[in-house]
């Protein structure tokens, strides 16, 4: 059974994890264009919004969008909307995930005891959903005549990969220790 020291360090390493899981869906910096010296420009894509910085003027605008033609793309806009909706979807997970991990601290030594399996799915869910979202976004980029020669990953892509694949790893660490770790204590 994971032992309360155990709990501890994965809720800690779950809320570093959750915290790249929602800076990842409010950023608005998944995919990056930047125009090269001397007139620089950049054009940051979130899953929510598009924002353009230039010299002259910094803008945004809701992405994608039917009033700017962004959905002329076959199956553009439903794979984007199926890419925010999945991260959405793993942004609640790992509220609800967090959740559970304050409870098994807050709980009794029973609940230490049974959680393990639960936790340890919850875990894997949340990274499920963010794997789907990462491997939409990148069908989307390598696909998409919208994103051409120079646009590329951003912050918020690389925070989603390193948020599920912390949340994998957290969930196989609490596994194998729930799975063959001793009891906490042997009554006599």
């Amino acid at each position: 059974m994971p032992t309360l020291a155990t709990y501890s360090l994965i809720t800690l390493l779950f809320t570093i994890s959750y915290t790249f899981t929602l800076l990842s869906l409010l950023l608005p910096n998944w995919l990056l264009f930047s125009t090269p010296k001397p007139f620089r420009t950049y054009t940051n894509i979130g899953l929510f919004k598009r924002c353009s910085n230039t010299i002259f003027n910094d803008e945004c605008r809701p992405f994608p969008s039917s009033d700017y033609n962004d959905c002329e793309e076959k199956f553009f806009c439903e794979e984007w909307g199926l890419a925010v909706t999945t991260m959405i979807l793993a942004a609640i997970l790992g509220g609800l995930t967090w959740l559970n991990f304050v409870l098994i601290l807050l709980g009794g030594r029973l609940r230490r005891e049974k959680a393990w399996k639960n936790s340890s799915g919850l875990l894997l869910l949340h990274a499920l959903f963010q794997f789907i979202t990462i491997f939409l976004i990148a069908h989307i980029y390598t696909t998409s005549e919208k994103f051409y020669f120079g646009v590329k990953y951003d912050y918020s892509f690389i925070f989603a990969n390193i948020s599920a694949c912390l949340s994998v790893l957290l969930s196989l660490t609490l596994f194998t220790n729930g799975l063959f770790s001793p009891p906490e204590y042997h009554s006599f």
